[in-house]
């Protein structure tokens, strides 16, 4: 267990200037705000919970405001998850199962496929999923309020990191009040202290958060985008749609890793089925229940929101290795045999490694990124914000056009709009046409030095009825302010292409995909 630990943790060192990517470019840039005392939703907005900006900002305090200081970070978090696992698994049945649960969360956990080597929100719900998990057990025994408390508390820090975590809330409530009911010979008052404790602790994380970000007036931003414009964001999937993103999400998961996953559901059916598993089958079971469940609200069914499920995951394979060996112990009739099962087990570890070998252990950081995204712009974003940085003042202000709120953080420059991401803008909702009006606005109060278009699908996801205000602005009125300082023709398959200054004529124009620099012309 150990050598894999430090073999996955070698991975992640060696790709630690792993260019970063938008959801991470957005933690870092709030987290840097956060470090400079200005409040979440008040320069960046977005309808996450403000919980991975508030890790970031730690992350970053400790290891340094970079990729690789991010990525360490990182590293931590999924490693002390793998060992919170571990000693789970041994509480659970013996020191075998808790090793195969570590060793499982840490490989898949690092799987390109599930975008695992980026610093996702994911990452952070499961460690204190798996902390709440660890708090609650022994399952079917009265647990003291005092930890009933802490455990709440995991999970009130768990939805602070990711809304749907508020699933795990409600199955760990659901353990109390069944063992509440269960428990009749312990007084009333007693046995319902921990569901009480629990409740408080979960809230406690929200009501605090609520009431920091109110004393810093930016509660009613963080209301509309977290509660009001998300409840739209949930709505908009059709059903049709659903299967085929379900099935399209999970092939993709299980591409590199097919045999892992297949350990992981034969344990999960055999704590259905076999009788050894009774006394942990319910709370097992529905832990497993509520961390897919979590994955589904709005059913975009991205691949790194599974990365939620990990902890039930890796509980199932650690499952069905014990099943299994204890299956083998019977038959054999000698404790000291080799276990067979353990065996295929490490051998099926082995493959999945083997299958990862190339991001893993072959290519650069920009490589892997070019794999893993194509021809989004992470590592282009590195390229044009030294060129900001380098040619402007610490306080200027920067806008762009487009979802690439990495920029921000690299270039070590405030947004001229909070609108750092332009998916929302482009969704058919309600209120698309008033935060293209709102991004607008405050673009032009900002005047900002420099302004990023960047020519990337990716970074739109434009639809085609999708309002047309922003763009019409753009190309009709506020370009003519700028001067054209720089290009970028992206190579999804090669190294791209920059042109600086003079030699922007050279780039094909409109370089798609690519990315536009204009700085603010000096008359204005």
């Amino acid at each position: 267990m150990v050598a894999v630990l430090v073999l996955v943790a070698a991975v992640r060192l060696r790709l630690s200037n792993f260019p970063l990517e938008r959801d991470e470019g957005e933690y870092a840039y709030a987290g840097q705000l956060l470090l400079q005392g200005i409040p979440p939703y008040q320069l960046a907005y977005n309808m996450k919970f403000p919980g991975t900006y508030a890790a970031y900002a730690v992350m970053m305090a400790v290891f340094g405001e970079t990729p690789a200081g991010i990525h360490f970070g990182v590293l931590c978090v999924t490693t002390l998850t793998a060992w919170m696992l571990y000693r789970f698994g041994r509480r659970l049945f013996d020191e075998a199962t808790g090793a195969v649960a570590a060793t499982t969360y840490a490989v898949l956990a690092a799987s390109p496929q599930m975008f695992g080597l980026a610093g996702h929100a994911t990452h952070f719900c499961a460690l204190f999923a798996t902390a709440g998990l660890c708090l609650l057990w022994p399952f079917g025994q009265h647990i003291n309020w005092k930890r009933a408390a802490a455990g709440g508390l995991m999970f009130g820090l768990a939805v602070l990191m990711k809304q749907p975590a508020a699933l795990l809330c409600l199955w760990g409530l659901a353990l109390l009040v069944f063992d509440c009911r269960r428990q009749r010979e312990i007084p009333l008052r007693i046995r319902l202290s921990p569901c009480v404790a629990f409740c408080l602790g979960v809230t406690l994380p929200f009501a605090l958060t609520c009431l920091v970000l109110w004393r810093a007036g930016a509660f009613t931003q963080f209301w509309f985008w977290t509660i009001t414009y998300a409840r739209e964001y949930v709505s908009e999937v059709p059903w049709s749609w659903v299967p085929g993103l379900f099935f399209r999400c999970v092939s993709q998961i299980i591409e590199k890793a097919a045999l892992l996953w297949l350990v992981a559901a034969a344990g999960l059916g055999l704590v259905c089925l076999n009788n050894r598993f009774r006394g942990v089958r319910r709370p097992l079971l529905g832990f497993a229940a509520v961390s897919f469940l979590a994955t589904c609200p709005g059913f975009y069914f991205r691949t790194h929101y599974f990365l939620l499920t990990l902890p039930a995951v890796a509980l199932g394979a650690g499952c069905a290795v014990h099943a299994a060996h204890q299956i083998w112990r019977q038959k054999t009739r000698s404790p000291g045999a080799v276990s067979w099962p353990v065996c295929i087990y490490w051998l099926i570890l082995a493959l999945t490694v083997f299958a990862n070998r190339e991001i893993w252990f072959q290519v650069t950081p920009v490589q892997a990124a070019r794999i893993i995204y194509l021809e989004s712009p992470f590592a282009e974003s590195e390229v044009v914000s030294a060129f900001i940085r380098t040619n402007s003042p610490p306080d200027a202000r920067v806008a762009v056009l487009g979802s690439e709120p990495q920029i921000y953080f690299l270039s070590q420059r405030r947004s001229a709009t909070g609108y750092i991401y332009m998916y929302p803008l482009m969704e058919p909702q309600p209120f698309a046409d008033r935060m293209q009006q709102d991004m607008i606005r405050e673009i032009e109060s900002a005047r900002p030095e420099y302004v990023i278009s960047v020519l990337v699908l990716t970074s739109w996801s434009s639809r085609p009825h999708s309002d047309t205000r922003l763009s019409d602005w753009w190309s009709h009125s506020y370009e003519t302010n700028l001067t054209l300082v720089g290009a970028v023709a992206i190579n999804p398959t090669n190294a791209s292409h920059y042109f600086w200054g003079t030699d922007v004529t050279n780039c094909p124009m409109p370089p798609k995909p690519g990315m536009l620099i204009y700085r603010r012309k000096v008359s204005e």
